[in-house]
């Protein structure tokens, strides 16, 4: 089991991490094969810190069980009661030999037990890495020569915090330049790991279940936070005997542990862990972009225009004009929102879509904020956005003001139960800048948003929006929200909106991306089918 900090999941793709790749797509080594998403979650109920979910990968339970919610609490966890997956190995099975590496001070106390060796290694954050790369190759070579020995460890937890000093030096994005950097060193260490592991005389004879995930991932140059961005990490399991695909639903980091002990035969139903079983795969079907296309408006004429033969048809308000040069792909959609009453474009008939499995859809779009633009203004929406807990979504532009303290794009969608609303959000933005978003929500309840500019990468977060109340009675309109009433219009410009009922892959989603950047609309993409 590698515990990583400070790693978001859509690192592994942007980085990128060959080798994680590799377990991901089932191409390790023959007979093994990947079980994994990039938009598993973090603890639920502490923080996204590093010390709670530490605990919680390590032991398999939350922070209510375990008493770690913060940074600090560790020494007076309640470790007698919740153990690592590794004292419960040891315990179970004398003789099992097991290795708990770690170089954060904060972990000392995670495995204690005499039967479990505990080492630390010196981090490149001890040595101010890259300045002395000497101490890189020592760090970097000291696992991988144990797993290569015949007396290696059965079983091993192994923490490696590089990524989260690349993140707290230029920020936890895939344009951080060392943040990148350092995940490659990541996927490095890892890469040697595996190698050293597959050298072994008796690899073929043996079943290793190679378990991959983080703490936290990260928003600017720091984490901690709610809404996405700091929760968003990847969850990958390697073996003979995993299946192969995406792992439907969204996974936490604290699932692995029973299934490390499951590995070894001991039965964790009696040990009321708070992991659960990661179920079966994503079931994917293949389509083309043009199936479940309800509205595609390239907004290249004087009025908007659905491009797409059907019932939904398009009403600009106010002074929101079409056909405007300056589009990213020749002509765009401008809304001006510097006056009273309604501003932007409704999608009439939209209200009456029959969603596939009552709330899958996705949203696509070419924005381009200014930077007058008021705080809370929709992007799109079909809710009433006077109250965050009434039923549909809205993607909202702001800007920094006292209330709103990051430049931004935000998400928010209302749910049934308890938990009445999510919020996710922010993404970074530069005004005056094309950048592309996407909004999907698939059927086992993820919800991700996307965004990608014009350096090629994209990169998301992702919530549980299993309880979502997509139906509204209202339309979505793009500039305002589902009333067409809100007091805050959109102040920026539009290119190739698309909304489809059903949702879309991330492969179609970077397809789409990739092909925008190139210069390319999606009705090109959807005339080549």
């Amino acid at each position: 089991m590698v515990m990583m900090d400070g790693l978001r999941g859509d690192a592994v793709e942007n980085a990128p991490m060959p080798n994680l790749l590799a377990l991901r797509e089932g191409r390790w080594r023959p007979g093994y094969k990947g079980f994994s998403t990039l938009t598993a979650h973090t603890l639920y109920d502490a923080r996204p810190s590093s010390a709670a979910n530490h605990c919680a990968i390590a032991t398999g339970v939350t922070a209510e069980k375990s008493r770690i919610f913060k940074n600090g609490d560790t020494p007076n966890g309640n470790f007698a009661e919740w153990p690592s997956w590794l004292v419960r190995l040891v315990n179970a099975r004398p003789g099992t030999k097991a290795l708990y590496t770690y170089s954060w001070k904060g972990d000392i106390e995670l495995s204690p037990h005499p039967n479990v060796q505990n080492l630390r290694l010196t981090t490149v954050c001890d040595v101010n890495w890259p300045t002395v790369p000497g101490s890189y190759a020592k760090y970097a070579s000291t696992v991988p020569k144990i797993m290569a020995a015949d007396d290696a460890p059965d079983a091993v937890l192994y923490f490696i915090d590089i990524a989260d000093l690349g993140g707290h030096r230029t920020g936890f994005y895939p344009y951080g330049k060392e943040y990148l950097h350092d995940a490659r060193l990541v996927d490095r260490i890892i890469g040697d790991t595996l190698a050293a592991i597959a050298s072994r005389p008796q690899f073929d004879d043996e079943d290793w279940l190679i378990m991959i995930t983080s703490d936290h991932g990260g928003y600017g140059k720091s984490h901690g936070i709610w809404g996405g961005h700091a929760t968003t990490i990847p969850l990958i399991v390697a073996g003979r005997n995993v299946p192969q695909g995406e792992i439907s639903g969204m996974p936490r980091n604290f699932d692995l542990a029973p299934m490390a002990l499951a590995h070894f035969g001991l039965d964790v139903k009696k040990m009321n862990l708070d992991g659960k079983s990661l179920g079966a795969p994503l079931a994917v079907k293949t389509r083309g972009l043009a199936d479940g296309l309800a509205a595609y408006l390239p907004f290249t004429d004087a009025e908007p225009v659905n491009a797409v033969t059907g019932a939904i048809a398009a009403k600009a308000y106010g002074k929101t004009a079409s056909g405007i040069d300056g589009g990213m792909f020749g002509r765009c959609l401008r809304v001006a929102a510097d006056e009273k009453g309604a501003c932007g474009v409704s999608l009439d008939g939209s209200e009456k879509l029959a969603f596939e499995n009552g709330a899958d859809f996705t949203v696509a779009l070419w924005l381009r904020l200014d930077k007058q633009q008021e705080p809370q203004a929709p992007i799109f929406a079909n809710k009433d956005w006077e109250s965050g807990k009434n039923p549909g979504v809205v993607l909202i532009g702001a800007r920094k003001t006292d209330a709103v303290k990051t430049f931004g794009v935000c998400f928010n969608g209302g749910l049934s139960g308890d938990t009445q609303r999510i919020d996710m959000g922010t993404f970074d933005i530069n005004y005056g800048e094309w950048c592309f978003y996407a909004v999907t929500r698939r059927a086992d309840g993820v919800l991700t948003i996307y965004q990608g500019g014009q350096d090629g990468h994209l990169y998301w977060i992702a919530e549980d929006a299993s309880a979502l109340v997509l139906k509204t009675g209202l339309p979505f309109w793009i500039g305002q929200d589902g009333t067409g009433k809100c007091k805050v219009s959109l102040k920026g410009d539009v290119d190739d909106f698309a909304l489809w009922t059903r949702s879309l892959s991330r492969d179609e989603i970077r397809r789409i991306h990739d092909e925008g950047r190139r210069g390319n609309a999606l009705g090109s993409l959807l005339g080549s089918q």
